[in-house]
């Protein structure tokens, strides 16, 4: 829809562009229809859920209405000077690349992280297999002493 001045020409559009946006005001009954028809009157009123009572005089309604984000002004310099900082925005083919590259590469060195040191630990089983195994054999004379010794060699019960 295009509106017109009194010359018959299109009126100029406003730069930018519309996002939605959801608002939870409080209020007077007053306060509120006046907020409400002023956003209908602009044509910026998309929805309005029925109001709540909060406390006294005053209510609560949740709206959502379109508002204008302007688009930033375009900067044209022939040297970079005080613009030197100003910030680069990739296309996002490149940001999920970067963010892609970064996950493989923390997964990649975690692998090799774990395969180190799993080597480490083999090379240190091998190194130490006659103490290692001597210490579970200990441990396992041990273990059959003890179940002797609580078994008393009596039966079930005395009788027997």
């Amino acid at each position: 829809m295009t509106t017109h001045t009194t010359t018959g020409r299109p009126a100029p559009q406003p730069a930018g562009h519309y996002i939605n946006r959801d608002h939870t005001v409080t209020g007077t009954a007053t306060q509120l229809a006046n907020l409400l028809a002023n956003h209908r009157a602009a044509g910026t009123l998309i929805a309005v859920r029925p109001p709540r009572w909060m406390t006294g005089d005053r209510f609560q309604v949740d709206i959502r209405i379109r508002e204008l984000q302007p688009t930033r002004p375009a900067v044209r310099v022939t040297s970079a000077g005080q613009y030197a900082r100003t910030r680069v925005r990739r296309p996002r083919r490149t940001r999920i690349a970067v963010i892609v590259t970064a996950i493989t590469g923390t997964i990649a060195g975690l692998a090799a992280v774990a395969t180190y040191l799993i080597g480490q630990l083999v090379e240190l089983i091998a190194a130490h297999a006659a103490q290692i195994l001597g210490v579970l054999a200990l441990a396992a004379i041990l273990a059959i002493a003890a179940a002797r010794r609580n078994s008393s060699g009596r039966r079930h019960c005395p009788g027997c």
